[in-house]
């Protein structure tokens, strides 16, 4: 990546839901016995993706939609006003979201306690 990351994190994530009404998408961050902490990263209004399920290392930065040429799927295609492309890696690999905001919050809750970023 070459811009300003507006989130960065080496803890593992996981995609913890999708709801596609919505399009909102949870990646989390669960308490292990050395993290005392939970970390919620939502993206909102999100109309296209190439992420994985789960990742070691998690960072994010918005970027523009040159940045999406050469994928087959087309997610360009997919940007409305309003919507944001963000470049999405960790330890490996990169991929993008297109979406509306991108939001965090850190915790004490459990990993599958309702966050305040998303009501699951």
């Amino acid at each position: 990546m070459n811009g300003t990351a507006i989130f960065e994190s080496d803890r593992r994530f996981s995609i913890h839901s999708y709801t596609w009404g919505h399009g909102m998408l949870l990646f989390r961050s669960g308490k292990t016995n050395d993290l005392k902490t939970r970390i919620d990263v939502v993206f909102t209004d999100v109309r296209a993706m190439d992420v994985r399920a789960w990742t070691d290392g998690l960072t994010i930065e918005k970027t523009d939609a040159k940045q999406l040429e050469g994928y087959r799927s087309n997610p360009a295609e997919m940007i409305e006003i309003g919507n944001i492309v963000y470049l999405v890696s960790g330890v490996g690999w990169q991929g993008f979201i297109v979406g509306g905001g991108c939001f965090s919050k850190e915790d004490e809750l459990n990993i599958n306690d309702p966050g305040g970023l998303l009501s699951s």
